[in-house]
């Protein structure tokens, strides 16, 4: 759920509808602590996790009302092109109560201190994921049920502006999977001397590696994309460090 793939509109006591999409400042993802039980196993956070296929959050919308709406209850419907885990309903198919006060408000600038005696107003935009390079099998992978892994690496080339790629030039960020696995997944990543070949090592030294934890998304820090990256090649491996068969067929990359 982003910015770009949401719509709003705001029903007031009266009845009258009011499309506030414009207003919408920001939409973020947010995490809880990594120590918190969210991510203990056999939680009920297991199971948004398995109808997803992606790490555990929750989207917060900040969005600005319009100043002249009459006082009593009110309902705002989100519209979104964005994928929801089946588990839970939709964003689309709720409305949202919001009671208007009486009075006039004032947009929130979320101030923080930055240093002593220093303050700086929150830009709420820089919490938004950047353009983004995401990898990752299809969930539920139709070549599976598939045996666990020690090992999974993903080589892929990335057009830039820049003509290449260094380590300095990107970030790789791994999809926290862990709270369906006992995998213990560590995860490695390089650039090719040349600059013209990332490649990202998934690896459970218990070879209990799941086929959909080799999930991950690539930023860039310098230059932009200038295309959608391409799947060198993706190799699957065993205990005893031997390749092995793997749902390589369902493994793809997309731009976000």
């Amino acid at each position: 759920m982003t910015r770009g793939n949401t719509t709003a509109l705001i029903t007031d006591v009266n009845g009258m509808e009011t499309d506030i999409t414009t207003s919408i400042r920001s939409v973020f993802k947010l995490y809880a602590d990594p120590m918190s039980k969210v991510y203990s196993y056999e939680t009920p956070t297991q199971s948004l996790v398995t109808s997803s296929g992606h790490a555990p959050w929750i989207s917060i919308v900040v969005i600005d009302l319009p100043i002249d709406l009459p006082v009593g209850l009110a309902n705002i419907k989100f519209n979104t092109t964005a994928i929801y885990p089946s588990v839970g309903s939709h964003i689309n198919d709720s409305n949202l109560a919001i009671n208007i006060l009486p009075g006039v408000g004032v947009p929130n600038n979320f101030t923080y201190e930055f240093g002593v005696g220093a303050s700086l107003n929150g830009n709420l935009k820089v919490l938004e994921p950047q353009k983004s390079a995401v990898y990752g099998h299809t969930y539920p992978s139709t070549a599976c049920p598939c045996p666990d892994y020690a090992a999974i690496e993903i080589r892929s080339t990335i057009p830039t502006s820049l003509g290449g790629i260094a380590n300095d030039w990107i970030r790789v960020i791994p999809q926290d999977l862990t709270v369906l696995t006992y995998s213990g997944r560590n995860v490695s990543h390089g650039v090719t001397s040349a600059g013209d070949e990332l490649f990202v090592t998934f690896y459970s030294t218990d070879a209990k590696l799941k086929y959909f934890e080799a999930q991950f998304s690539v930023v860039l820090v310098g230059g932009s994309f200038v295309g959608t990256p391409t799947i060198n090649s993706i190799k699957y491996f065993d205990i005893d460090g031997k390749e092995v068969l793997g749902p390589a067929t369902d493994f793809n990359v997309t731009m976000k």
